[in-house]
């Protein structure tokens, strides 16, 4: 019986080995645009909050550790909402990931994948304030992470909790999932004449103002050598980016 139960445990050993062998990056923070999650005047689109988390249970069941960083721009958007004390607006802002987070984590457990929220924002009996330890121990184990509440503190971008997140959990590559390719030399959707990149450096991207990350991100990943992909979410399956398909861009130290 002994002898059954340690050919058993050897045996799921090697399947998870497999798996986790056809990833070129295990250990992933997928950050996720807001503007994604709504359509039109429709703050949230069921199909869409469908579509993405497919994405996520997929990647899971291949092997790799995932931690999700949300922003809250089908909702508000703090620095655009002008009319709004700027400070207040960015508190509005991380309120509004928490809400998005709530579904995502809704809808993983709902497809039987274990899956925590953590905030940088504490709300009380709702979610409460990351705790890097503990969440540490549930990543390595393969749960999903949902973190939400930027990083608890206004004048911050989502983008730069996601760099922070991905630096404090040792995470392979930063995943970008927005609704263009990927990098543009300017914004393709006001002008048809720009160029493509599918690859970058920290270095360029920061001297030539590539807007698709704020410096704060992008300098956290550059110091803590954490490559950035940038793509398109609606278009790639996540599973194929961390198998290191040539998709997006690839923002990396060069080395």
């Amino acid at each position: 019986m002994k002898r059954t139960q340690i050919t058993l445990k050897q045996n799921t050993a090697d399947t998870d080995l497999r798996k986790t062998q056809s990833l070129k990056y295990e250990r992933l923070i997928l950050k996720i645009s807001g503007e994604i999650l709504g359509a039109d005047k429709n703050l949230f689109r069921q199909q869409t909050f469908d579509y993405i988390t497919k994405q996520i249970i997929d990647a899971s069941r291949l092997g790799a550790k995932i931690g999700i960083v949300i922003g809250g721009g089908n909702i508000i958007r703090g620095r655009e909402a002008g009319w709004l004390n700027k400070i207040d607006a960015d508190v509005c802002g991380m309120l509004a990931t928490i809400i998005n987070g709530i579904i995502i984590h809704s809808q993983l457990r709902k497809n039987d994948i274990p899956a925590k929220l953590s905030s940088g924002l504490e709300v009380h009996g709702v979610v409460d304030r990351c705790n890097k330890f503990e969440n540490l121990a549930f990543y390595d184990s393969g749960g999903v992470l949902v973190f939400v509440g930027g990083i608890g503190n206004p004048l911050f971008t989502t983008d730069t909790a996601a760099a922070l997140r991905a630096a404090e959990f040792n995470a392979d590559i930063l995943v970008k999932a927005t609704k263009v390719e990927g990098v543009y030399s300017a914004d393709p959707e006001k002008n048809s004449k720009v160029e493509f990149y599918e690859r970058l450096t920290f270095q360029k991207a920061i001297a030539k103002k590539l807007g698709i990350m704020d410096l704060a991100a992008f300098n956290i990943c550059r110091e803590s050598n954490i490559p950035i992909n940038v793509y398109n979410l609606m278009k790639y399956s996540l599973s194929r980016v961390i198998k290191g398909e040539n998709i997006g861009t690839l923002i990396t130290n060069g080395v």
